[in-house]
């Protein structure tokens, strides 16, 4: 993927992208290839949807019908990856051929923003003569139009569900990069849109990867997840490549290796060469692994609480933990019944360490990784630890015995007496 790799953060046509990915995924030399794409709803996104197709898609994948291959798709407001798509991508994919010999799939995750420049160059402090240009607003259909709309309504503060979603995302890790995008000191206005859509896709990316890492494919599998940004112009859209996480479960856990451009609108610098942009941050050229999002929530967690533990006075927990230290739990039936018994009481009285423990021992899905960062930081919105506490208390019956055991233990501990 070294031709892949050299197109990182930089402005190339769609058809350059695919192909290089075409290429790439040749050299793999995989028993069979799988293709996920997740665009914004946008009507604005179809020429990188058929660039996909046609340069990727149509000469690598199995034929769904008679000569017709097709990706696993998502389109929404904002190209928000959706939780456990992949996972539903990755068995559609298992076919009979790579069941030993393993697959490759490809994760292209695509935000986009609207480019418009003025057709006179105006000279700009006494410098040479420079077309002026304006990312995230264009004339669609001769009329004003914001692209990405989704992206626009986040950083107008909106506060509609899709929107929701995507700033949950912006938050992740204790970091609010709406506000840095909205300051003026640390992003150039001119190039705020731009800035938007990278981290957008980024963070996307992200949640693509957190869903691999934390699942066990139907059949080995080589995931390459591309965060990319469309730039949608008047004549043909490009394409800014911005990363590529590369997870690799054909030997065991996808633990996974990414290389790109980071998170930080504020880190991005970004020119133009031969009237095409390239974006870059210091590290977007540097190998690094990809991180365990429950260990960080973990780490989070104990750097906040300094070694303290959560004191509950409540004599129903303190008869749990009576059990506990009797050893009684190490009936798998009793364990299951004295966590059925726990989790309700504690979501009545301290959801918010039990919520934050039992995601990062992996009991609830990866799906509430950044609710739960914010909890592990805040140590408030108790309402988000209850309704995570619940979907634990759903699954009780269906735990292993050894888990039931050691949830059980890890609450009580947890709640000195």
């Amino acid at each position: 993927m070294e031709r892949v790799r050299a197109l990182i953060g930089r402005e190339k046509a769609l058809r350059e992208v695919s192909q290089a990915l075409h290429f790439g995924a040749r050299r793999v030399a995989a028993a069979g290839v799988g293709a996920m794409h997740v665009t914004c709803a946008d009507e604005s996104e179809h020429e990188c949807v058929e660039a996909f197709q046609h340069g990727f898609v149509h000469y690598l994948l199995p034929a769904l019908k008679f000569a017709r291959q097709s990706a696993f798709r998502i389109a929404n407001l904002g190209g928000r990856y959706e939780w456990g798509s992949v996972r539903i991508a990755e068995d559609h994919f298992a076919t009979p051929p790579t069941k030993d010999a393993g697959k490759l799939l490809v994760v292209k995750i695509n935000a986009h923003v609207a480019f418009e420049e003025e057709p006179a160059p105006v000279v700009r402090s006494g410098g040479p003569a420079e077309r002026s240009y304006r990312f995230g607003f264009w004339k669609r259909y001769d009329s004003e139009s914001a692209c990405c709309g989704a992206l626009a309504e986040l950083l107008g503060g909106s506060t509609a569900p899709f929107v929701e979603e995507l700033r949950e995302s912006f938050h992740s890790e204790g970091r609010d990069r709406v506000a840095m995008l909205r300051d003026t000191t640390r992003v150039d206005p001119t190039l705020r849109a731009l800035h938007a859509a990278i981290v957008s896709a980024r963070l996307q990316a992200r949640k693509a990867t957190l869903d691999i890492q934390d699942y066990e494919p139907v059949s080995p599998t080589l995931y390459f997840v591309l965060p990319c940004v469309t730039i949608n112009r008047h004549e043909r859209d490009t394409e800014i490549l911005c990363g590529i996480y590369s997870l690799d479960s054909r030997g065991g856990n996808a633990e996974g290796t990414y290389v790109g451009l980071g998170d930080d609108p504020s880190a991005y610098e970004t020119w133009r060469q031969n009237g095409l942009f390239v974006v870059s941050d210091g590290e977007a050229a540097v190998e690094r692994r990809a991180r365990d999002h429950r260990a960080l929530v973990r780490d989070a967690w104990k750097e906040q609480r300094i070694g303290t533990r959560s004191v509950v006075r409540d004599e129903r927990i303190e008869r749990i933990q009576r059990d506990v230290e009797q050893n009684k739990h190490h009936h798998h039936h009793h364990a299951k019944k004295l966590l059925r018994a726990a989790l309700p009481i504690l979501a009545e009285v301290a959801p918010v360490p039990a919520a934050i423990l039992l995601f990062a021992e992996g009991a609830v899905g990866i799906h509430h990784a950044f609710r739960v960062q914010q909890l592990a930081r805040e140590m408030e919105k108790s309402q988000e630890a209850r309704q995570i506490l619940d979907e634990i208390e759903a699954k009780v019956d269906h735990l292993e015995p050894d888990h039931a055991r050691a949830l059980i233990e890890l609450l009580m501990q947890e709640y000195a007496r």
